[in-house]
């Protein structure tokens, strides 16, 4: 084995492994790799998984690495490097290869096909949030299956673990609920660092540069002027100067004083709060020479190296990471130089590294002496932890987390995943003319649009400007029903998506977001896009639920780690998952439309009829399949478990699950669009089972006092099932309802 592991290791890589590298290959990632910056962690960790889960011990094996960077990293590095490996392997038609950082966090194509060996790489914001159900920027209606797939058949790489502030003691929870609970599958954890401490050894790894470490002094009164003119002094033309801050407004002002000062040198600016594709372009095309300023965007993530490396006084860990940029491959022969002096907003929490630093200054310091300095990593109170003002992930708040329902809390996994620094939100820019606001149909913001940027500064901006209506040329969809309007304080949370007026500034090009500029920002959305494919056809009730059960079983076919009761769940549950369409409120949606619909119930409506308007607000037919299964009686659930395949049916949407409450505006009698004693046709599925014609009472089970909310809290008690499982099983019955819905799309 360890043989064929050095083929397919310099296959990848183009040189041999290490001897580290071959032993997590051998026996599988550890709890925690410790190896100097620079020593091949992301080789270590992502070929070791590659290598068991497609050559040496698949079965064994998750068959999703989850690739985790810091908060604000750059990770299209990462993912492009693993891109290059699985191309020379010849494994990226078999393994599925995801990026999760910034506005492209809410691509959710990855969730589309459970049953892929793939690897997702992304910051701790995005993942970690999608792991807590609460995931930034994301639907709480798509929670349930991002939480299902990271917790089940899953492995957790933190790259740079010390990094994460609060992310990391939660990462290492939610291994110990899965260790705890039962996931479907193998699911661990692996924290990587490239500090170690005097009291561990050094992995044997090829030798780098050395840097010279030396202290600037610039006055507080000057600070950025004294700090540009040394930054200056120390570059050696042809060569690149890295210069690490701190603060994005403190990184903006050095790097506009470099580029007046050094007008003929390349200067680049690099923040993650860019747009995707200026994100892309940019990391892929930096210039090898001139000056580089950035903040924590170079502490994980990249090979990036140069002769002169400066930081800011931070914590031990990203002074490491910073550090490891200097002269990072050795590639100068007289040694690279590692400046670095204290911020002006000094504190004393980082006086351990201060004194190291001094300790050492005017010595020739190699990576593995950062590595083995005795300088504790003094990190912020975790979650639940003494001094700390969140509580822990305990039980309680992994079961009030699981529930998504309006309402239900906690309403965000920030406190749990980055400190208020760190937290961000997603900005998009519409030129909307002398209106001044957004015409009501007018779509949220995509992808594309969107531009990362801290939530400080947002607020700060739009505290600056608030117009009339409270807004600030800062409007939002509201969640509830769908209409535009002006963001309030409540709004400005941690991966809100936020609409801008273009005329008001804010971005510029290349550089991104920018809270002090008032240039009119060039908006990117070309206005609402008809869609291109769409159902082709008018497709029966009874059809929809058998293509439904055959792809579950397909689907489920595919996961080995599944019981049999799992799977047989699973297929009844996608059997009977839209029964509740027979309602007339949604037959009348699906032929109300026009066009020339055939007689019997119907689940989907041929385009262009299918306009999805409703006669009542907040329709959910799936409260109406769970209140037929309810009824008891007339179908049973052979080989599975009835409580089950009832929960399994009534979330496949993921707004029917923990809990239903009425919607604003809905009476005593009206729960999310179904009314007291209204009445079902009968239906009579080709599979066998019969529903006879009945009166819906929706507040019976699910009122405060009914059956629904101890048959939930059973299911997430059963020591056979729990929140991990459970979530994991909803995932399924979802995807079999999208892959059966998509036998019927087809080009519009």
């Amino acid at each position: 084995m360890a043989q064929g592991y050095e083929e397919f290791f310099r296959t990848a890589t183009g040189h041999r492994p290490y001897a580290y590298q071959r032993a997590l290959a051998a026996d599988g990632l550890p709890p925690w790799v410790r190896v100097p910056s620079g020593g091949g962690k992301t080789a270590a960790a992502v070929l070791a998984w590659l290598y068991r889960r497609t050559v040496s011990a698949p079965e064994g094996t998750a068959r999703r690495l989850v690739y985790v960077l810091p908060q604000g990293s750059l990770a299209d590095w990462t993912h492009d490097l693993v891109g290059g490996w699985l191309a020379r392997l010849g494994l990226a038609e078999r393994v599925d290869l995801h990026l999760l950082t910034g506005p492209d966090g809410q691509d959710g194509g990855w969730r589309r096909r459970p049953e892929r060996t793939a690897v997702l790489v992304g910051t701790h914001d995005v993942l970690l949030s999608r792991a807590l159900m609460r995931g930034f920027a994301d639907s709480r209606t798509m929670a349930p299956v991002s939480f299902g797939l990271l917790n089940n058949d899953a492995h957790w790489v933190f790259d740079e673990a010390h990094l994460l502030g609060p992310g990391l003691p939660t990462g290492e929870r939610l291994q110990e609920w899965r260790d705890a609970l039962g996931t479907t599958a193998p699911t661990g954890t692996t924290r990587m660092s490239s500090i170690g401490g005097a009291a561990l050894p050094a992995p044997e790894v090829s030798p780098a540069g050395t840097r010279l470490v030396r202290r600037l002094h610039p006055a507080p009164d000057r600070y950025v002027p004294d700090l540009v003119a040394a930054l200056g002094a120390a570059h050696r033309p042809g060569t690149r100067t890295v210069a690490v801050l701190n603060s994005p407004a403190r990184a903006r002002e050095v790097h506009a004083a470099l580029r007046a000062a050094h007008p003929g040198e390349p200067a680049v600016l690099l923040l993650p709060y860019l747009r995707s594709a200026e994100r892309r372009s940019l990391v892929r095309e930096l210039p090898a020479h001139g000056f580089l300023v950035a903040t924590r965007a170079l502490d994980a993530g990249s090979d990036l190296s140069g002769r002169t490396v400066f930081t800011e006084l931070d914590r031990w860990s990203a002074v490491v990471q910073r550090a490891g940029r200097c002269d990072r491959h050795g590639e100068h022969p007289e040694g690279g130089e590692l400046l670095w002096c204290p911020p002006p907003e000094r504190t004393g929490a980082f006086v351990d590294g201060e004194r190291w630093l001094a300790a050492h200054e005017g010595v020739a310091v190699g990576t593995a002496d950062l590595f083995r300095a005795p300088v504790p990593d003094r990190l912020p109170p975790a979650p639940g932890a003494p001094g700390a003002r969140v509580p822990g992930l305990d039980r309680a708040v992994l079961t009030a987390l699981f529930d998504t329902g309006r309402g239900a809390g906690p309403s965000s996994a920030a406190p749990w995943v980055c400190g208020l620094p760190e937290r961000t939100v997603f900005v998009a820019w519409r030129d909307w003319g002398a209106a001044g606001r957004p015409a009501e149909d007018e779509p949220e913001p995509g992808r594309a649009e969107q531009c990362e940027a801290p939530l400080a500064e947002v607020r700060a901006r739009l505290a600056g400007g608030r117009d009339a209506e409270g807004g600030g040329g800062c409007w939002v969809r509201d969640r509830t029903d769908g209409r535009w309007r002006p963001a309030g304080a409540a709004d400005l949370r941690a991966g809100a998506v936020l609409t801008l007026d273009a005329a008001g500034g804010g971005h510029l090009p290349g550089l991104g977001w920018r809270p002090d500029s008032r240039v009119p920002v060039a908006p990117l959305f070309a206005g609402r896009t008809p869609p291109t494919a769409g159902c082709a056809a008018w497709v029966g009730l009874d059809q929809h639920l058998r293509e439904t059960e055959e792809e579950a079983r397909a689907l489920t076919a595919a996961l080995p780690g599944l019981t049999g009761a799992q799977r047989e769940a699973v297929a009844l549950a996608a059997r009977l998952h839209d029964l509740g369409k027979c309602h007339r409120v949604f037959q009348a949606k699906l032929r109300d439309g026009g066009g020339d619909p055939p007689e019997g119930l119907l689940a989907k409506s041929k385009a262009p009829w299918n306009n999805g308007v409703s006669a009542r607000p907040y329709f959910r037919h799936e409260l109406v399949s769970a209140l037929l299964l309810l009824a008891g009686g007339h179908w049973h659930a052979p080989g599975a478990d009835p409580s089950l395949v009832t929960y399994l049916v009534a979330a496949h949407h993921g707004q029917v699950r923990v809990s239903a409450r009425p919607e604003p505006g809905e009476d005593a009698r009206t729960l999310l669009g179904v009314r007291e004693g209204d009445r079902t046709p009968a239906v009579a599925v080709s599979s066998g089972e019969r529903f006879p014609s009945q009166a819906l009472s929706p507040a019976a089970p699910f009122g405060p006092d009914g059956a629904w909310p101890p048959l939930v809290a059973a299911l997430l008690a059963d020591p056979a099932l729990g929140p991990f499982r459970l979530a994991h099983l909803e995932s399924l019955v979802r995807t079999a309802d999208w892959r059966s819905s998509a036998r019927h799309d087809g080009p519009l």
